[in-house]
């Protein structure tokens, strides 16, 4: 789902700055003092949380030496409250492998081999490749399955990368990725909302999450790694943090490391060992973080974060010395997470004294009643021959052995066939994804075939029958 998600963000950073004149909500000018500034992104946020019905959300704007805004929306009442980082994540982990990188314990660009000696192809991967994504490695891989399946080199988004990245931090440190990170990131920055297990982060007092069903926000379990074997695990997606907490954070860089790592460390994970990604807009993605160029006026580092039940992201902008973290407790894949890039880009461009998009107000119910309207025609489809069953054996006497089979194929196996083979094929996903980040699509597709074969069956059985007694013609 990441390079979907990286297409839209595109198309949006896009259309934002060529029609930022139309915005719904308030927008910034550069002739506007600091304090109208703030006050109007405040708006500004109040009302596309509100339109894009979002449960919660969090918003930090810092610069390296203070806090420069902070906004909480919805059921979120602190900016001490944690939420899930989602992919966010990676560039903590990736930190951490800068910091062993200064000590020598890691070489950058040694193959995984020389630290994870079972490592499957770990003589052909280097750890470089892993924090740029260029390992070859497959989108969907786990630690149980992972080999290199695309050309090493190019781009492949692959959160098994990092997994890896976390056993290597594990290896070389000898204590656990959580104990590691906590003591050389999260303790000496003074991130007292951020952790690395389940338990802490509930401690920490973790925000709900939801996941959207046909358009409904419903509340949901996070869906936390249960093993280290899981597509997204801990070092990959599933840290928690409060936005004050990330605004520290993303301080830490504008501050040249803080003493957690070096200026050039930094420069590296930025700009040393990027890859160009040709894209809607084209970006290029270094350790843990990518970087878009134009349209904008300024160059903007940015990573956001997608897990089941929320989404996140943090940019910074070098030139102005800004740095911004923002996030939310829902996963809404089509609709709301497609808004949540485009509030983001809407702060940025603010900032950047630029117009921003905002939301408008019946936009949310507009956008799910298309898709809504879509999936229920793919039920009424699969409902309808059920529902016509009288009427097919009244007239299934009256047509050819041969043109009832072939009907039959048609509609009651072939059809359901090609519904469950939509996901993968057009959207590049397996099903078990399309489960956790668009169930309403999963039980609507699953329901769906699962009535069309039902019928076939019927129908079969029906056929079979008329046949064997000879009543067909």
């Amino acid at each position: 789902m990441n390079r979907m998600t990286r297409k839209v963000m595109c198309i949006i950073c896009c259309i934002m700055v060529i029609f930022g004149g139309q915005s719904a909500c308030a927008t910034a000018q550069t002739s506007l003092t600091e304090t109208d500034l703030y006050s109007n992104i405040d708006e500004y946020l109040q009302k596309c949380v509100e339109n894009a019905n979002i449960p919660a959300m969090s918003v930090c704007i810092v610069d390296k030496n203070e806090e420069l805004f902070s906004g909480t929306y919805g059921q979120c009442e602190s900016s001490d409250t944690p939420f899930f980082l989602g992919s966010v994540s990676k560039s903590f982990t990736a930190v951490c492998i800068m910091q062993l990188a200064e000590q020598h314990k890691v070489d950058l660009a040694a193959a995984i081999s020389t630290y994870l000696p079972d490592a499957t192809d770990g003589d052909e991967i280097t750890v470089s490749q892993l924090l740029n994504h260029t390992s070859g490695l497959g989108e969907h891989q786990t630690l149980e399955n992972y080999k290199i399946v695309n050309k090493q080199g190019v781009h492949h988004y692959a959160n098994v990368n990092y997994a890896l990245l976390g056993e290597i931090i594990e290896a070389v440190s000898g204590k656990s990725y959580s104990e590691y990170i906590s003591a050389n990131l999260f303790e000496p920055l003074g991130l007292s909302h951020t952790a690395a297990t389940l338990a802490e982060s509930k401690e920490n007092g973790l925000i709900d999450g939801y996941t959207n069903y046909w358009g409904i926000p419903v509340k949901t379990a996070h869906k936390y790694p249960s093993s280290k074997n899981d597509w997204i695990t801990v070092p990959a997606g599933y840290l928690s943090s409060s936005s004050k907490d990330l605004g520290k954070y993303l301080q830490m860089y504008l501050n040249g490391g803080n003493g957690i790592i070096s200026e050039e460390s930094i420069h590296t994970m930025f700009y040393g060992d990027t890859v160009y990604v040709e894209d809607d807009i084209p970006f290029w993605y270094g350790y843990g973080w990518n970087t878009i160029k134009e349209p904008l006026s300024e160059p903007v580092l940015r990573h956001a974060g997608l897990i089941e039940t929320g989404t996140s992201c943090i940019f910074i902008i070098p030139e102005s010395g800004i740095g911004i973290a923002i996030e939310a407790n829902i996963n809404d894949y089509f609709v709301t997470n497609e808004m949540m890039d485009s509030i983001g880009w809407g702060v940025l461009l603010m900032l950047l004294g630029e117009p921003a998009n905002g939301i408008a107000d019946h936009s949310y119910a507009f956008k799910h009643l298309q898709i809504d309207l879509v999936l229920l025609l793919m039920l009424l489809l699969a409902i309808l021959p059920l529902c016509f069953l009288p009427r097919y054996i009244h007239r299934t006497e009256r047509k050819k052995l041969s043109v009832r089979i072939t009907l039959l194929l048609l509609l009651h196996f072939l059809l359901p066939i090609f519904i469950l083979l939509l996901v993968p094929i057009f959207f590049a996903t397996p099903l078990w994804v399309a489960k956790a980040f668009v169930p309403d699509v999963y039980i609507t597709v699953m329901i769906s075939s699962a009535l069309l074969f039902i019928g076939g069956l019927v129908k079969s059985i029906i056929l079979y029958r008329h046949s064997r007694h000879g009543i067909t013609p």
